[in-house]
């Protein structure tokens, strides 16, 4: 071949088991001193990692990009082979290092049977297999429920399964604000399931226990720990991506976040963000959810309320178009490459675009059936899907992008989608309120 050829690259590997030099190597030079500075991670280890003799899956809570690291110290010196989004392995500074770990590629909330493929392979070459299964990290430092078919795939392995609880690390490292903040990470080590476990449960209740052993909310976590996250002075920058509907007056993208405040341009009400991650009301007169966590699933609630009283709901957004290349590596941290632009479209029915694409008319229309949720790569200035097998990346000029993962979500959901929102901590969200709950949600 002449030219790369990325596609047939991934369609034709095959699962191995990581190296014991390439690991030893990697843990030595790349990530203790990681460990140490900036992020101060302690590992608790419930099931004495030493000891343990017998191939087995991890699964562990998603709370940052840096989830892989803290995963790999707390069993290190035993190997693991990870899972990660297929999109990623275009991207020039990841390729390197995921061949070397033999990490396995996945489409996200998608049918994939070559990632079943390579699994099995990585097992009959004696390693053992790591993911998350909420299949994208945190966006409001709690949990999302199990991606569909975590259940099959555990009973179909029939494998020991341990868990991995993080706690800090959506503090040390927040979807809106990726910068890395110095405070404290702590990792759980527990054993889940044995194989004979597995066999008497279904599926559902498989993931639901996953549900539960990965359970973390950072912010109320902190409320106990009180361990301070350097970096207040930027803090809140680009927290309007995040938090983009007022609890106050109850305008949408008029939040503006800079330094360590964020303040709705509409009203003014606002709070500051201290080392602790507390939300501190400007004055008396501010209507302030209780934790950034709550703020996020007050914006769930009225995102849901929206579509559920509408049966003609529909959001509409220009943007531009991403794709991934097929013979050369993504550079500069990008994720995708611009190949157009034109409108995305949600309504309780389908999610769709309408544009150009490489010069030429393009478009697609998928039912909302089929779109679970939306990917988020690296932080809520962008987002993707997958249509038919390809990978399609929107970019917004405005701060919509968590406006749109919620109301997909809800959409799904509320045709009959099969991602439920199972968590018990989070049906507060669709029942309706009583006078005496309000204070429940607010400083």
């Amino acid at each position: 071949m002449s030219k790369l050829d990325l596609r047939k690259k991934m369609a034709t590997r095959k699962g191995k088991a990581i190296s014991a030099f390439a690991y030893k190597c990697l843990m030595n030079f790349v990530l203790r001193p990681f460990l140490k500075r900036p992020m101060n991670v302690e590992i608790v280890d419930n099931v004495g990692v030493k000891n343990i003799k017998e191939q087995f899956i991890v699964v562990a809570n998603h709370t940052s990009r840096c989830d892989y690291i803290y995963v790999v110290s707390a069993f290190y010196p035993i190997k693991l082979n990870f899972m990660a989004a297929y999109c990623e392995f275009f991207r020039k500074h990841l390729h390197f290092i995921f061949d070397i770990m033999h990490v396995i590629p996945k489409r996200n909330f998608t049918a994939d049977m070559h990632t079943i493929k390579e699994l099995k392979q990585v097992v009959k070459d004696g390693g053992n297999i790591a993911f998350f299964p909420e299949g994208k990290s945190s966006i409001s430092g709690t949990n999302q429920p199990c991606m569909i078919g975590t259940g099959k795939f555990i009973k179909h392995m029939r494998m020991p399964v341990y868990c991995v609880n993080i706690k800090g690390g959506y503090m040390s490292n927040t979807q809106w604000n990726i910068a890395v903040r110095s405070g404290k990470v702590v990792a759980t080590l527990d054993k889940l399931f044995t194989p004979e476990e597995i066999d008497n449960l279904s599926p559902e209740e498989i993931e639901r226990k996953i549900d539960k052993a990965i359970y973390n909310d950072d912010f109320e976590w902190n409320k106990t720990m009180r361990i301070k996250y350097k970096g207040n002075e930027t803090v809140a920058n680009k927290l309007e991506e995040h938090l983009f509907r007022c609890p106050k007056c109850g305008s949408e993208f008029e939040m503006k976040g800079e330094g360590n405040k964020i303040v709705c341009t509409h009203c003014g009400n606002g709070a500051t963000i201290n080392d602790y991650y507390d939300l501190v009301p400007l004055d008396k007169d501010c209507v302030i959810p209780k934790t950034i966590r709550v703020w996020y699933e007050l914006q769930r609630r009225a995102v849901y309320r929206e579509i559920k009283s509408n049966p003609d709901f529909c959001m509409e957004e220009e943007v531009t178009l991403g794709m991934l290349p097929n013979d050369h590596y993504i550079d500069k941290q990008y994720t995708a490459e611009i190949v157009g632009k034109g409108k995305i479209k949600l309504t309780t029915n389908e999610f769709s675009f309408v544009g150009e694409k490489n010069g030429e008319p393009f478009e697609f229309h998928n039912d909302v059936l089929n779109v679970p949720t939306l990917i988020l790569e690296t932080d809520s200035s962008y987002f993707g899907t997958y249509y038919e097998g390809e990978y399609y990346e929107f970019t917004p000029s405005r701060p919509v992008v968590t406006k749109w993962v919620l109301a997909t979500e809800e959409c799904h959901r509320l045709k009959g989608g099969k991602w439920q929102n199972t968590l018990p901590q989070q049906q507060w969200i669709y029942a309706d309120d009583k006078p005496s709950d309000k204070e429940e949600y607010y400083l």
